[in-house]
């Protein structure tokens, strides 16, 4: 199962090398990011969700996690629009939305939701 770190940092130069170069010391690649500088904190889904779990804890670093659904969309217009629509109609929430990676037929896209049960059957998909 994929998972969303979301790292509390200060809104200050070198903070992001910081978690990078933490996370690259054992291996660990950053698959998607993004960004709240408000809010100070940068969301990243990873190579290894076990590791980097492991490695944000030894570091100190203040974190959360949660899990992510990977829905495997065709790569076309309207995709990211049909499931959305399909989660909203039944109630369910995305909270957080990544794309992993893409090939010529496929996107793969994470996703946070509120339930993640009923997202799974909505979906029909999703590791």
């Amino acid at each position: 199962m994929e998972k969303e770190f979301s790292v509390k940092l200060a809104n200050k130069p070198g903070e992001l090398a910081r978690v990078s170069e933490v996370l690259q010391k054992d291996g660990v690649n950053i698959r998607s990011i993004a960004t709240e500088p408000s809010a100070e904190v940068v969301r990243i889904v990873t190579s290894d969700p076990e590791k980097s779990q492991r490695i944000l804890s030894q570091s100190g670093m203040q974190f959360s996690e949660r899990n992510l659904l990977v829905a495997k969309l065709e790569d076309k217009p309207g995709e990211l629009a049909r499931i959305s629509a399909e989660l909203a109609k039944e109630g369910v929430n995305i909270d957080a939305a990544y794309m992993l990676d893409k090939d010529s037929n496929r996107v793969h896209m994470a996703l946070a939701v509120s339930d993640e049960d009923k997202a799974r059957n909505i979906l029909k998909c999703c590791d």
